[in-house]
């Protein structure tokens, strides 16, 4: 019977560690201000047109121009200009902090600080800083996202780059 008794123990424990873990996994999936911002900060130094998915409708066009294609293009020249492909100007993030305000249920501000580095494809980032090489560059910012349509939105930006 002892030995019945520790297998018990045994498959309890699985089991409550299978519940925590889907708790946690449940929790993770509720939205939230920060996540959006810092994916949004991610897909926009990565020069990734998926950023206009995190951004609100009435900030995706100024003046009947999508921000997001005029971004990318004008970034797309910038490297041109400089001899290189769009790539050579896509950047990581790494430790990312946040801090995020609520204005109300439906608005908040969020406070974003990374560090970022050139990441021509993800293998030069990831060795770039392995072999400490390359610059880092801080970027601060203040994001304001809204709650639209029951999802976090980003509608204004200010990024500042060192």
């Amino acid at each position: 019977m002892s030995e019945y008794n520790r297998y018990f123990a045994l498959a309890g424990a699985i089991a409550l560690g299978l519940v925590v873990q889907a708790l946690l996994l449940a929790l993770y999936a509720v939205p939230a201000p920060y996540k959006t911002a810092v994916a949004y900060t991610k897909a926009y130094y990565k020069l990734d047109s998926s950023m206009e998915s995190y951004m609100c409708e009435e900030s995706r066009f100024e003046d009947d121009v999508n921000i997001t294609a005029q971004y990318i293009y004008d970034k797309t020249r910038e490297a041109n200009a400089r001899g290189f492909d769009k790539s050579f100007l896509k950047s990581q993030l790494y430790n990312i902090e946040t801090h995020t305000t609520y204005a109300s249920d439906t608005a908040a501000m969020v406070d974003i600080s990374a560090v970022r580095r050139t990441a021509i494809n993800p293998l030069f980032a990831w060795v770039a800083k392995l072999f400490c090489m390359g610059g880092s560059y801080p970027v601060e910012g203040t994001i304001e996202v809204v709650k639209e349509n029951g999802k976090w939105k980003v509608c204004a930006n200010s990024f500042s780059e060192a």
